[in-house]
């Protein structure tokens, strides 16, 4: 077993196998990159409009916030 280890530490620092495993890790990765690619649509251009937004009400003067708090209670007045 005390033998082993010099044979291991030997072929894993080896620049053959460090340059393989590099090379074969960047086919791999481009292997799945070609397999996963989707070409993209191409999209209309987007033609600007020129209109306005109205402004948004104040938060406090909307009729909507009055009408969840008087739901809320379940119905008394029904």
């Amino acid at each position: 077993m005390h033998e082993l280890f010099p044979v291991i530490k030997a072929v894993l620092s080896s620049k053959v196998v460090i340059f393989t495993a590099i090379v074969v890790f960047l086919y791999l990765d481009f292997v799945c990159f070609v397999a996963r690619y989707r070409k993209k649509k191409k999209l209309p251009p987007v033609k600007k409009s020129v209109a306005v937004a109205p402004a948004p009400e104040p938060a406090g003067e909307s009729g909507d916030a009055g009408d969840e708090a008087g739901g809320a209670d379940g119905g008394e007045g029904a």
